[in-house]
């Protein structure tokens, strides 16, 4: 869909939106969407305001809801990220083994590599 048809299709939904919701005939509200497009002032264009924030705020409201039910989740994952970090800063690091000196260093404490046969 090309910007110009998404746009075509907001002025028509606006349109119609306007004359179930605001009482308008089928061509007030097309008038009035076409002046709020080019930016005019008519008897209506404050509605196409209205009716698109409207719009805006039934698209968000489900998106708000979801964040504020989000939000306990969030908490007790922080929580818990935080609690480990304690934990882990409370605990000593971990110290390397020291070398064996009855060993060279070069020396694996598994054993020499097996041979391969042919």
């Amino acid at each position: 869909m090309t910007p110009e048809q998404a746009s075509d299709r907001a002025a028509l939904l606006l349109a119609q939106r306007l004359v179930r919701t605001r009482d308008l005939t089928p061509d007030e509200a097309m008038l009035a969407v076409l002046q709020r497009r080019r930016g005019e002032t008519g008897p209506h264009t404050h509605l196409v305001t209205e009716e698109a924030a409207a719009i805006v705020e039934e698209v968000a409201a489900p998106i708000r809801a979801f964040a504020a039910a989000m939000v306990p989740a969030v908490e007790a994952a922080c929580t818990a990220v935080r609690e480990l970090l304690r934990s882990m800063q409370s605990q000593p690091a971990h110290q390397p083994a020291k070398n064996r000196s009855d060993r060279p260093a070069w020396a694996t404490p598994y054993g020499p590599p097996p041979r391969r046969t042919r």
